[in-house]
């Protein structure tokens, strides 16, 4: 079942003069190709290393010209995003600053406002002479009138007060 060939039977490969001989015969052909690449690899070299200079300079010369004109521009557009931003940033806070002043101010005054508002439209007679004659009717609760009075009003002031300070 085993179809491989003995080493020995070989044609290339037997041993004696002949395979000496096939195998020098072999180096040399090697090492002539390795000195030829060697030399077309060297000329190659030197023709470049001699062109090269010349336009290596200019090109050089131009990648630094521009690549200063490219940091300039870099520079030049990083520093007015900066003052664009530092403006917006002052101009944010000022409007902030101005607007928390007003809304502070208007915080501070709404309640106070508020209250005086409550007390005014309770204050007025005229109410509390639609309340006496309310209770007028009520012969038991005459005596009470102005703590009633009093009371009733203090209820409508306070529920006006809810009803204004939720709407505003």
């Amino acid at each position: 079942m085993n179809k491989s060939t003995p080493l020995s039977e070989l044609p290339n490969l037997k041993r004696g003069e002949n395979s000496n001989a096939y195998e020098e015969k072999e180096n040399q052909i090697v090492s002539e190709i390795l000195s030829e690449i060697d030399n077309n690899s060297s000329r190659e070299n030197v023709s470049m290393n001699i062109e090269e200079p010349k336009e290596n300079t200019e090109m050089i010369e131009q990648q630094r010209v521009l690549e200063e004109q490219q940091r300039m521009m870099q520079q030049e557009s990083a520093a007015m995003s900066q003052e664009s931003a530092n403006r917006r940033l002052e101009e944010s806070l000022n409007n902030s600053v101005n607007d928390n002043m007003v809304s502070n101010i208007i915080n501070m005054v709404k309640q106070p406002l508020i209250v005086a508002v409550v007390i005014a439209v309770i204050s007025i007679p005229r109410v509390g002479e639609i309340l006496s004659s309310m209770l007028a009717g009520r012969e038991k609760l005459v005596p009470y009138s102005a703590i009633i009075i009093m009371f009733v009003k203090a209820l409508v002031g306070a529920s006006m007060f809810y009803g204004i300070n939720m709407n505003v």
